[in-house]
Order: C-alpha cells, then sequence, then structure tokens
C-alpha cells in the first residue's frame, strides 16, 4: 500500500473522496486517485468494512473510472448483500414497532433506518446490519418482554451485566445495550435505555423524548431531534473509534441538508450538559477533514482546552482516521464502574462531566476498599483471638 506525501494511503483516499458529495469534489481529483491506487484488493475491504461499498461504485461510474473486473464484481454482490439485509431488517423493525406500539411502549429507532428515509435517497446508500432501539429507562423491562413475544432470545453481553449490577447501587451510573437475537439469528438488536450509551445516567433525556420526531415512512418509529441525532452520532461515532466511514456520512449528510434549520446553542447546550463536548467537536473535525463536511462556527466553540485537544489528537490520531484505521477506546469514552480503575479514570480524562466521574470512582473505591476489609476481617479476629489466648497464658 503506498502513502501520499500526507501519510495517508491511496486507496484510503480514493474512497473517502468517493464517499464525497459531487460539490466536494471535482471529478480530476477522483481519476487521479484512482489511477495512484495499487492494491484494488485493499480498496474492496476497506470499503466494505466501512460500508460504504455503494458510494465507491456509484462514483467511479459518475466519473468513467474502469474498476478491474474482480473488483467491481465483488463490491457489486457486497452491495447487493446489504440492500438485501437492509429489505430484511426493515421488515422486522416494522414487526416490532407493531408490537411496541400494541403495548404502549414508545420507541426511538437510532442510526441508519431512521436516517435512511431524511437523508439517503439512493438504495444501498446507508447499509446496517443490526437495529438500536431506545426506550425510556422505565419502559425497559417492559420492552424486553415485546421482544420476547416477537421470539427474541437475549444473548448475554458481559459488560452490559456487569454495568447494569453496578448501576443499582450507584446512583449516577447508567446501563448499556442489552443483545437480543431473532429466530436464526438473522436479526440483531440493541435495547438501549439511552442514547448516548456513555455508563452515566444522562442529564437531557426527558427533553430529548420532548424533541422526538416521527420517521417519516415507519408507522410506530421514532427519531431523535436533528440537534440531538448530531450529538448522538458524534458520540457514537468517537465511541467506536472512527473505525466506519459511513457513521461520519450521516453526519455529513445531516449537516448538509439541515444546517441552516440546526439550532447550534442547542447543540452546544446538549453537549456540554452531558459532558461530550468535545466528543463532538472532534467528530465533526474529522468530518470536514475526510469528506469537507461544511461546518458552522458554532461548531468551534465546542473545542476543548489546550491540553485536551492534544491528548484527543494522540489517543484518535487524525491521519490513522484518514487511513480508515480507526479503532477502539470504549474506555476512554465511556464510563465502565463494573471494571475498577482502569475502566473509570480514562474517561474521566477525556470526557466532561468530571465532577460525577471522580464521584462515582470514589464510591467504587470505597465499595472496594471495604469488600477488601471485610475479606481479611476474619483473619484479623482471628490473628486478635490467638493474640489474646497467648496475652492470657502469659
Amino acid at each position: 500500500m503506498r502513502l501520499a506525501p500526507s501519510g495517508i494511503s491511496v486507496e484510503s483516499r480514493f474512497i473517502s473522496l468517493c464517499v464525497r458529495e459531487p460539490e466536494a469534489i471535482s471529478q480530476g481529483d477522483l481519476s487521479s486517485a484512482a489511477e495512484a491506487v495499487q492494491d484494488w484488493q485493499s480498496v474492496a475491504d476497506l470499503a466494505v468494512r466501512h460500508r460504504v461499498v455503494t458510494y465507491v461504485l456509484r462514483a467511479a461510474a459518475h466519473a468513467g473510472i474502469a474498476l478491474p473486473e474482480a473488483i467491481r464484481e465483488r463490491l457489486t454482490v457486497e452491495s447487493l448483500g446489504a440492500q438485501a439485509q437492509v429489505l430484511l431488517l426493515e421488515s422486522e423493525l416494522k414487526r416490532v414497532l407493531g408490537a411496541c406500539a400494541a403495548a404502549e411502549v414508545p420507541v426511538l429507532v437510532l442510526k441508519g433506518p431512521a436516517l435512511t428515509p431524511i437523508l439517503y435517497h439512493q438504495p444501498g446508500l446507508r447499509p446496517y446490519a443490526d437495529l438500536d432501539l431506545t426506550v425510556r429507562e422505565d419502559d425497559v423491562e417492559r420492552a424486553v418482554a415485546v421482544l420476547a413475544e416477537c421470539g427474541y432470545v437475549e444473548l448475554a453481553y458481559e459488560a452490559a451485566t456487569a454495568q447494569r449490577a453496578h448501576a443499582g447501587h450507584l446512583h449516577e451510573s447508567g446501563t448499556f445495550h442489552r443483545l437480543f437475537a431473532g429466530a436464526g439469528d438473522r436479526s440483531l438488536i440493541e435495547l438501549h435505555g439511552d442514547p448516548l450509551q456513555l455508563g452515566l445516567k444522562p442529564v437531557c433525556e426527558q427533553e430529548r423524548w420532548e424533541r422526538v420526531r416521527p420517521i417519516p415512512g415507519l408507522p410506530g418509529g421514532l427519531m431523535l431531534g436533528l440537534e440531538d441525532q448530531v450529538v448522538q452520532l458524534s458520540v457514537h461515532a468517537h465511541k467506536h473509534g472512527f473505525s466506519r466511514l459511513i457513521w461520519l456520512k450521516d453526519l455529513d449528510l445531516l449537516l448538509r441538508d439541515y444546517s441552516a434549520g440546526l439550532d447550534w446553542h442547542l447543540v452546544e447546550e446538549v453537549a456540554r450538559r452531558e459532558g461530550v463536548g468535545a466528543s463532538v467537536w472532534y467528530t465533526l473535525k474529522l468530518a470536514h477533514g475526510l469528506l469537507a463536511t461544511p461546518l458552522p462556527t458554532a461548531a468551534g466553540r465546542l473545542a476543548p482546552r489546550g491540553v485536551l485537544r492534544l491528548l484527543y489528537a494522540v489517543m484518535w490520531p487524525t491521519t490513522r482516521v484518514a487511513n480508515l484505521a480507526g479503532f477502539l477506546r470504549r474506555r476512554a469514552v465511556q464510563f465502565h464502574a463494573a471494571e475498577s480503575w482502569h475502566g473509570m479514570l480514562p474517561s474521566l480524562v477525556m470526557m466532561g462531566r468530571r465532577s460525577v466521574r471522580l464521584q462515582l470512582f470514589l464510591e467504587v473505591a470505597r465499595d472496594q476498599y471495604f469488600r477488601g476489609l471485610t475479606r481479611v476481617a476474619p483473619l484479623l479476629l482471628l490473628g486478635a483471638f490467638v493474640q489474646g489466648l497467648r496475652g492470657l497464658r502469659d
């Protein structure tokens, strides 16, 4: 794989250019990038991994770029397979939403299925492999019962189980999603009690629900308001280490199509209250760098102070993300109270709401100290008893 002077591989640059909107790239740039590609198999692998296969096919066709036959065939098969999977999941989503509506459980649909009707206007441009659903915290168990009635079986998810156990006695601790598989494992559903999944109780949840809007063409489906979409999509991409380009594309289209109507003061307020201002700032910064996403000046107000900006650049290097080699650093974003200090300290440094994180950290440390003291107490009492007997003998 050959690197350009910028340190970004020519294959990664070609894919990023394919995913940009037509007005953000010239045909000459795309053709030049295609001519520089040496490893077309890598192009195909990256396109599949980042779920942008149809974008590569579309851009190549529009620019008159002749992809190697084997690569074109593979991408076409992948694109058709992804579209078939989306059709299956759409059908399953309608069935589950109908059952939830009958049980009077309101459901928020996250990411792909919610964004496709308002942002993507060509089949195959927004593939997804599972369904992310959010219900109010008080409705989680009712939603679990509905999924069971629909034939879904809950799968073991160790991190979520451990976090739920801690959330029971740590007041500000939140829970992670629960995972459910449909018959034959043909569909997976992640059930969330809040859309951010940071391991902390969200502070804006009631307001988020007041801003939800119906999903066009999906009866019973609700989606986040546009400002809340900006925050949730940014945090989700960051939480997963920017490991899929399609997540940045969601933001790119959202800002291109709806930026004029977005209330950036609300975006800023929600991001700061939830402690994710730096997360939103950095994700939007990466979208601008990779996809030429237009950003309002208001987005810059979310930038953290210099030291934290430097830490973000070290933890998630822009060159590595531009090379489509994003990677997970979940503890630096999510607060994992169940994983002792190494699950809590990274996000205490990198994310906001530090007073809450510190409070939880101290609570866990105190609990672990007393549990440890309880374990050694019998030995201490035995030692004291033996010493007492010796004293009586003497």
